[in-house]
This record gives structure tokens, sequence and C-alpha cells, in this order.
């Protein structure tokens, strides 16, 4: 048996929920004059969720463009928007539910204190 540190590494796994977006051709992310997104909520690869939202683009004349799948992402409500909003000018995480930010603020804190 050999004894020792022994050393850990944990690699997170790739999101595969969040949302389908319509992307532009121009490189651009389809929304209203409200500047609300076009989404769907899918898991990656989602054949039907890029079929629905490529005939909403075409329903809501959008540009020539494409489904682009963004990991990780959510909806959320205006109300919640605020409360993100709050919470980032207090320098808290804005996202509660956001694991990728917590790990990283794990990380810092680990690497530089709490300074």
């Amino acid at each position: 048996m050999n004894e020792g540190k022994s050393k850990l590494t944990v690699i997170q796994k790739r999101r595969h929920d969040g949302l389908y977006v319509w992307l532009t051709d121009e490189g651009r992310i389809f929304q209203d004059n409200n500047q609300n997104i076009m989404n769907i909520p899918a898991i990656k690869g989602d054949i039907e969720a890029m079929s629905k939202i490529t005939k909403a683009a075409r329903y809501y004349g959008a540009p020539e463009g494409k489904p682009h799948f963004m990991a990780g992402s959510r909806r959320i409500s205006d109300e919640e928007h605020s409360v993100q909003k709050g919470r980032m000018k207090e320098g808290y995480i804005p996202d509660e539910l956001d694991l990728g930010a917590w790990m990283d603020a794990e990380r810092g804190l680990k690497r530089h204190g709490n300074d």
C-alpha cells in the first residue's frame, strides 16, 4: 500500500441544459424592441427545440440565421433580474443558482484570501 499524499482532480462536466436562441448571420442574438431575447429552454442537440425556434424566427421576421445553444443559461423574470442586479451592485454573485460562479469564487478565495 502506498502512503503519502494523493491528488484528486475534479473535472466539471459540460452543461447540456440551457437555451436555444436565434443567432443572425451578423452574429447578433435576435430580440424584440423591448430587448427580450427569443429563446426556448432545451438540452443541447434537441432537434425539436431547434425546429421550434427556426419556425418562430420565420414567423417573427427574424433575419437569416440559425439556432444557437447557450449552455447553462435559463429564463428569469423581470423581478428576478432586478434582484440579480441588486446582488451584483452589493458585490454578491448575481445568480444564486450559478454553480460555475460559485466554484470560481471558491477558487479565488483559496488563491487570494478574503482581501
